[in-house]
């Protein structure tokens, strides 16, 4: 084995190629790199990814079910009702049954719950302004609404069934 001497390559000088264009590997790089970005946020609230979002949904949407909750996150029925579990437990989070439907639990936010998640919000805008600073308005505009598109196209059932239509031809 030959020596030599070894000198990083400035990431932005290495050749991704396809890459590129590459969904998948672009957007496992920018969580990536969001996710270190907002490290410090997560211990200093002592969260853990995807508990501010839920708490966010519960707010904007009082009496949304733990299913329905599941499905706009992409996360399994297990892992929300953990989380929940825990909200409930430090008193963020109200589960009740409704008496129309007792199949489910119908999620709100406590009066802690709601302080904290008003607390948070603002927070989250100031993390939204960091994360986003390399983009100007229209292009942030532009960026969420094709997110919102793609995000769409992958919840609709009916594209689900197009997709493997398509690749079975």
């Amino acid at each position: 084995m030959k020596d030599f001497d070894y000198e990083p390559v400035a990431a932005s000088k290495i050749e991704l190629g396809y890459l590129a264009g590459d969904i998948t590997f672009m957007a496992r790089v920018l969580f990536a790199h969001v996710r270190l970005a907002n490290a410090e946020f997560h211990r200093e609230w002592d969260t853990v990814s995807g508990t501010l979002s839920l708490l966010s949904l519960i707010g904007l949407n009082p009496g949304i079910s733990q299913n329905d909750l599941a499905s706009t996150v992409v996360m399994k029925k297990s892992a929300v009702t953990k989380l929940i579990g825990e909200l409930e437990a430090k008193g963020l989070v109200i589960r009740d049954k409704p008496k129309s439907d007792r199949r489910f639990n119908a999620l709100s936010l406590s009066l802690e719950g709601e302080a904290l998640w008003l607390e948070m919000r603002d927070r989250l805008q100031e993390r939204q302004e960091f994360l986003l600073q390399p983009l100007n308005t229209r292009d942030r505009d532009r960026l969420f609404a094709l997110l919102q598109r793609l995000v769409a196209y992958y919840a609709d059932p009916s594209a689900t069934s197009r997709r493997a239509d398509a690749t079975e031809h």
